[in-house]
């Protein structure tokens, strides 16, 4: 009985070995392509969703909290790419998109997907700053001196300085990222490739290559993607 004691104990630490020596399943989340349209996140050679969204936009929310998870694990286990293309609609479209470029790269797509889910409190935020005639009256001055000191006021109206920071984004490296005319040019970029590209409203989506219809629903959407 001890010998066969002995043998079970050492059959025991052999697999928690192994166990703990095996390589962790890789997260493709972490792999992204900046582009001149957007980001794409996930595997090389998997299949392509594309999605052009804004950040504000309503429906794009109830997309994003139908679809998210499972998108989510099908970029993780490399069976999905997934690009986000900012469209600019709402006034915290710009800076958002800003600071989600300035986001570290393998946090990048977390911090949209927070966005998202934060999108009706960030919209109360703004909705308080147009009721408060100082902060309306500051957010109209930022308005007319430009995009750059507006994003930068509508962030910090918004919320948004905070969320950037609970990602890595310090309040000193998030104001020079709004502050940043190249960062605004990539995003006037962006935005302008699907307008040129025929995108007339959000969410808009593609299935490899493919543009669908802008009727199709969340349930219709995850139906075309892999288990």
């Amino acid at each position: 009985m001890r010998f066969g004691k002995a043998v079970l104990a050492a059959l025991a630490l052999l697999f928690a070995t192994s166990a703990a020596a095996a390589p962790a399943a890789p997260d493709h989340r972490l792999s992204v392509i900046e582009s001149a349209e957007g980001w794409t996140f996930g595997k090389a050679n998997a299949p392509l969703l594309a999605e052009y969204a804004s950040y504000g936009c309503p429906h794009c929310g109830q997309f994003a909290a139908a679809t998210t998870e499972r998108i989510d694990r099908l970029v993780r286990a490399g069976k999905l790419r997934f690009a986000w293309r900012p469209f600019l609609i709402f006034p915290q479209d710009r800076a958002a998109a800003v600071l989600t470029r300035c986001i570290a790269a393998p946090r990048r797509l977390d911090f949209i997907k927070a966005l998202m889910a934060q999108q009706s409190a960030i919209q109360a935020s703004l909705q308080a700053a147009d009721r408060d005639e100082r902060l309306r009256s500051a957010l109209f001055e930022a308005e007319l001196r430009g995009p750059v000191d507006h994003s930068a006021a509508i962030a910090k109206a918004a919320g948004l300085l905070p969320l950037a920071e609970s990602f890595g984004l310090m309040r000193p490296q998030a104001n020079a990222c709004l502050s940043s005319a190249a960062n605004h040019d990539w995003v006037t970029e962006a935005d302008m490739a699907a307008r040129l590209g025929g995108i007339t409203g959000t969410p808009t989506y593609s299935w490899k290559g493919n543009r669908l219809a802008r009727t199709i629903t969340p349930d219709e959407l995850l139906a075309l993607l892999p288990l």
